[in-house]
């Protein structure tokens, strides 16, 4: 009996250790239209599927996810865009959304969009995101919590593992 209590313990341990790798850190940002969000409190659902992108040519593989759920620009399940630029790029904040804004003409969509300038590393580490290479598809709750995360392009398997978390 007194030997499965130490067992018990460290499994509580290390489940909260991965809990606490796999959270979408507390970030102030703003959307495309100018709003300020505190993320993950600002989330628009609860939960919330985010995609995470860290490059341009990424955005294709986004759009793929959003059409195969078919997301909508309004109404449905709450999503987001989250691109990733890094602290550096902060210098030129203001070319960068321009740039974004002027590819996404629709309001409700820059909505959607919440760009991250803050340090990569430490939004990587907290969100369990390994490979800068790849996007990630997340659900996440408003307290930060993250059900799943999804790396890379669509198909039929990861869609099934994203519903069967928001289940």
């Amino acid at each position: 009996m007194f030997q499965i209590i130490p067992v018990i313990l460290l499994t509580l341990m290390l489940s909260t250790q991965a809990y606490a790798e796999t959270i979408l850190p507390k970030i102030a940002a703003d959307d495309l239209n100018g709003r300020i969000l505190t993320l993950p409190a600002d989330l628009p659902g609860d939960p919330t599927i985010v995609f995470v992108a860290y490059k341009q040519n990424q955005q294709p593989q986004i759009n793929a996810w959003v059409s195969r759920l078919d997301l909508q620009p309004e109404g449905g399940p709450a999503w987001v865009e989250l691109p990733v630029v890094g602290q550096g790029a902060a210098l030129i904040r203001s070319v960068i959304d321009n740039g974004m804004r002027s590819g996404i003409t629709s309001k409700a969509m820059r909505g959607r969009t919440i760009t991250i300038y803050s340090n990569r590393r430490a939004f990587n580490k907290s969100m369990g995101i390994t490979d800068m290479s790849k996007i990630y598809v997340a659900l996440v709750d408003q307290s930060g919590a993250v059900r799943t995360l999804i790396p890379g392009e669509v198909s039929d398997a990861k869609i099934e593992q994203l519903r069967a978390a928001y289940r």
